[in-house]
């Protein structure tokens, strides 16, 4: 039995010769680019976004390739993203972070909600790289109470007027495309958010402060400030009819990037795991390599055990969530197996991370890439900077688990207040 054979049925030959074309294309193309951008945001700036790599992503066909070919993708199963990620979070969380983020909680919902003709407008430059598209959430105040959002939207005409300000959104600054959620009926709590498309050059946004961020460096994150926006009605996601459920299209987006998440969290694992194998056969410590040594043995069997653990959670929820997308199966499915998989998937990252650095003593805990064993692979110190988000976005790891106990709860028959 070979290693990809403990992924079966999940993974078919496709979907291995497809990791291995990913593998080689992140190893020889996004590697240098990553090696150049890091070190121009050593001061945690992150002000220098890597366009390059967004353009040979996107003529790569390696964005959102689950949207159909009418709307610029591929029709490939959703699975074929979930690899292309974790293969390009081994190498790079940011990178991995380009392929990830617009396709999961911008082209997802335009995907599942959008009318015919907002499929067709915004879609294809999405997916082909020539624009980026941001998820306008959170706020200043407001986090993981969706609900309490404060952003207003009162509707004048065939037009909506949007006030509010947003907080740390990714790709702020530089989208072109915003999915905003605003209140439309306040006293309606989450049954009155409403999704808006909102174009960058509609007048009235701005962008006043950009983030310094401990990794992800050249990604971006930013506060989005609209003021007296005037939105067609037309723009209402999935036309006016779906005015007060944006709820629904917010949390439906949420189960999808959470895959895509568990995704990113695997790759950063398992380039942890390799690093700390290699560094561990070419030590030697008391006239052996280290790797002889129980303890030493140990640390990596914990980390694989965790990384496949996850990445079988990973693969199920991905399968499931496609069948969500074509049809087959109710969404609200895919929210137990996605909250999983992302909550102990960010987690095994966090935890490969710290016992490969470990492992590496000193090593481990320096960026100079004298000390990288795998050398196409990162820094650990880089990893673990950029690992420590998988927790937090997409749903926090205690909302996951309040997600998780709600949701086996109701399979079972018991409430919860």
């Amino acid at each position: 039995m070979s290693y990809k054979d403990l992924y079966a049925p999940y993974i078919t030959p496709d979907l291995e010769e497809h990791r291995l074309n990913v593998r080689e294309f992140a190893e020889k193309k996004l590697a240098p680019i990553r090696d150049r951008y890091e070190e121009l945001n050593l001061d945690g700036k992150g002000l220098n976004f890597p366009w390059e790599a967004l353009k040979l992503i996107g003529e790569n066909g390696f964005l959102a390739m689950y949207i159909p070919e009418a709307y610029g993708g591929r029709g490939k199963p959703l699975l074929y993203d979930v690899i292309t990620i974790e293969e390009f979070s081994r190498v790079c969380g940011a990178m991995a972070s380009i392929t990830q983020y617009t396709p999961s909680l911008v082209c997802s919902p335009l995907l599942l909600f959008g009318t015919e003709e907002q499929k067709k407008k915004y879609l294809p430059p999405l997916v082909k790289g020539e624009k980026l598209g941001a998820f306008a959430l959170t706020e200043p105040d407001v986090g993981s109470d969706t609900a309490a959002i404060r952003t207003r939207a009162e509707r004048t005409g065939s037009f909506y007027i949007i006030n509010g300000h947003k907080k740390f959104i990714t790709i702020g600054n530089l989208a072109s495309t915003f999915i905003v959620f605003a209140k439309t009926k306040p006293e309606a709590g989450a049954r009155g958010i409403t999704a808006f498309i909102v174009e960058r050059d509609m007048e009235g946004i701005s962008f006043p402060k950009q983030e310094r961020k401990l990794g992800l460096r050249y990604i971006p994150v930013s506060e989005v400030k609209l003021e007296n926006v005037k939105v067609p009605a037309e723009n209402v996601l999935g036309g006016v009819e779906m005015e007060n459920r944006g709820i629904y299209i917010a949390l439906n987006a949420l189960d999808h990037g959470r895959c895509y998440v568990a995704a990113q969290a695997i790759g950063a694992a398992q380039a942890a795991l390799e690093q700390a194998l290699k560094f561990a056969e070419q030590r030697v410590e008391f006239e052996q390599p280290i790797i002889n040594f129980e303890a030493i043995q140990w640390m990596i069997a914990d980390m694989t055990m965790r990384i496949e653990a996850s990445r079988l959670l990973t693969y199920r929820a991905t399968y499931l969530r496609d069948l969500a997308i074509k049809g087959k199966i109710d969404s609200r499915t895919v929210t137990l197996p996605a909250a999983i998989a992302k909550c102990y998937a960010s987690e095994t990252a966090t935890f490969a991370a710290h016992r490969a650095i470990q492992i590496l003593g000193g090593r481990g805990y320096m960026h100079d890439h004298e000390y990288i064993p795998v050398k196409p692979l990162p820094p650990l110190e880089k990893i673990y900077r950029d690992c420590r988000i998988y927790e937090i976005y997409e749903g926090t790891n205690e909302i996951q688990r309040y997600v998780i106990s709600r949701e086996i709860a109701r399979l079972f028959g018991v409430k919860i207040k």
